[in-house]
């Protein structure tokens, strides 16, 4: 992409001219690694930074697409400003930061144009071959974190809300099975995003990230027909090409359809709660700080 660049801008015809040079596995691995940062920007802390912005916001609101869009820019500019941007996402706070909608469909438009819509390529989700690590927490040799990095700010608890009555957007093949991975529920989203932001707050101090598989702790909550308490599963990380162990439950469509705001507010903290309850199971120190978190959030 940076030979696409002009100046600070990403020339996409350039890029088109590119790709249109790399196999069917290398253009879906740069598509890969394009939708992986954009995942990595994600977070509350940069969405904060963006909302901060008044040449971005204007105080209505603004749509996951919209929020993705310009996390899509951000990575647009290089590697540096988009490191800059993990490291301390209040450098996104002013200035313009422009969407970039365009630029996470570049792999795909030039798939069309080899196969057609209608050809040999398949036009439903993309089936991808990744690898599997099975770390879990601790990670005994905890990785080293960069001069710079916000410590105090980092988003180590995430996730994503999936709605299971759509078609996946893509099907990851290991040699035991296959993840498949659902478009984001819009509707119920923010609901979980709060509690899980709420948890990681109060935990930041008792909890060391860097324990963590990547630094990140994964809770995937699917939408479908039926409930289902929360359970080991393995979900893409943010390079999108390797599975590692994560948290997943599920909840019915239909009961979530009568809750209030207060009962979601409630359901979603309760949801988080076990979750971390779960995947800190053996560890007596960090399920103390979860049980007292439980207690507080009531």
């Amino acid at each position: 992409m940076d030979e696409a660049r002009t100046g600070r801008e990403v020339d996409l015809e350039v890029l088109r001219t590119a790709l249109r040079g790399l196999s069917d596995s290398d253009l879906e691995g740069f598509d890969k690694k394009l939708r992986g940062k954009v995942k990595k920007l994600s977070s509350r802390a940069v969405r904060k930074a963006l909302m901060a912005n008044p040449e971005l916001f204007d105080g209505e609101g603004w749509s996951d697409d919209g929020f993705e869009y310009v996390c899509a820019g951000i990575v647009a500019l290089g590697e540096e400003v988009y490191k800059s941007v993990l490291r301390d996402p209040s450098v996104i706070s002013a200035g313009i930061w422009e969407e970039r909608e365009e630029l996470l469909y570049v792999a795909e438009d030039v798939l069309e144009e080899r196969y057609g819509e209608d050809e040999d390529y398949p036009q439903g989700p993309l089936r991808w071959q990744a690898s599997v690590s099975s770390e879990k927490y601790p990670v005994v040799l905890s990785k080293p974190l960069e001069k710079g990095f916000p410590v105090g700010t980092f988003s180590w608890l995430r996730v994503d809300v999936q709605d299971t009555g759509e078609m996946p957007e893509r099907i990851y093949e290991h040699p035991d099975g296959e993840v498949f991975d659902y478009p984001s529920h819009r509707l119920w989203y923010d609901d979980f995003d709060i509690a899980a932001h709420e948890a990681q707050e109060a935990l930041r101090a008792h909890i060391d990230f860097r324990k963590l598989p990547d630094l990140s702790l994964y809770v995937l909550v699917t939408v479908g027909e039926s409930d289902a308490p929360p359970r080991w599963q393995l979900m893409p990380n943010f390079t999108q090409v390797e599975l590692s162990p994560g948290i997943a439950s599920a909840l019915s469509r239909q009961r979530l359809a009568t809750l209030s705001r207060s009962e979601m507010t409630a359901l979603a903290r309760r949801v988080i709660a076990d979750s971390l309850e779960l995947y800190f199971d053996g560890h007596p120190t960090e399920q103390r700080h979860i049980s007292e978190l439980r207690q507080r959030l009531r």
